[in-house]
Parts: C-alpha cells; structure tokens; sequence
C-alpha cells in the first residue's frame, strides 16, 4: 500500500507491519511500533526509527514524527 496518511499508516504500525516515506533521504529508512511485553522494561508502545547502512552497521533509536510526518501523504508499507 502506497500514498497512505499519517493515520492509515498508524494503523498499519499497530497491525504490526513496518512503515516508511517516500520522501525520506535514506535508502531502506522505516519504522516499527514496539509493543511491550513481561520481559520488556518498557511499559508503553514507542516508534522505533531503523537506519540501514550506517558506519557501525543498523541502527534503531526512538522515533516522533515531526509535524511533516503527521500531515504528509506519502507513506507506504515496507
């Protein structure tokens, strides 16, 4: 699926699939929702940000949309 908003996409994080933008810089840039369970320390749902291709290899940090992000229609699933 291609062209989605922001909420469409949310609800395909939440499904558990992985997101991206068209828009975005980097090749193969995507994000995924997190979902706690008993053995996470964490105790609430966070977006993670995958960055392939660094120096040391994949990264994954946190991620909040930015308010483009929010009102931009051109994320897809990955």
């Amino acid at each position: 699926m291609k062209n989605l908003d922001f909420s469409e996409a949310m609800l395909q994080l939440k499904k558990g699939n992985c997101i991206a933008r068209n828009g975005w810089n980097g090749n193969g840039m995507h994000c995924f929702a997190q979902f706690p369970d008993e053995h996470s320390k964490m105790t609430h749902s966070y977006l993670v940000m995958v960055i392939p291709g660094c120096e040391e290899g994949e990264r994954m940090l946190p991620w909040q949309p930015a308010q483009v992000d929010l009102f931009a229609t051109d994320w897809e699933i990955v």
